[in-house]
């Protein structure tokens, strides 16, 4: 009678056990797809102002150089004056790409999916 007894409460355990870890895993599918759901519309967005403001910046440079080359009267002149300066600009980025691109997205992923750590950090 003992041992009926422990089988049937090691079944019932073993059980809510299963169920456990089948909810367990649905929560954390769940947690994943919103995750990367809050990833890919962020990301979405990012690169549809990206997309415009590389037309605000490509419209800005033409009415610089063409600016410059009134000033200076020469069209050559006015153009590369302004290639110029974005050639120093690409640059300075590509020496400050640790900095300012590396460690700020490696920061955004581990906030993104170890939030965790970031409250153990505060």
């Amino acid at each position: 009678m003992i041992q009926d007894n422990i089988k049937e409460n090691l079944a019932e355990v073993k059980d809510e056990f299963e169920k456990y870890l089948d909810k367990r895993i649905d929560l954390t599918k769940i947690h994943v797809v919103e995750e990367l759901s809050k990833f890919t519309s962020g990301f979405a967005v990012k690169l549809g102002v990206l997309y415009l403001l590389f037309f605000v910046l490509m419209f800005l440079s033409l009415a610089t150089a063409f600016f410059l080359s009134d000033l200076l009267n020469s069209n050559g002149l006015g153009f590369t004056i302004v290639a110029l300066f974005y050639l120093i600009l690409a640059i300075v980025f590509y020496a400050m790409r640790h900095k300012w691109v590396e460690k700020p997205i490696i920061k955004a992923f581990i906030k993104l999916f170890f939030p965790k750590f970031e409250e153990d950090e505060e």
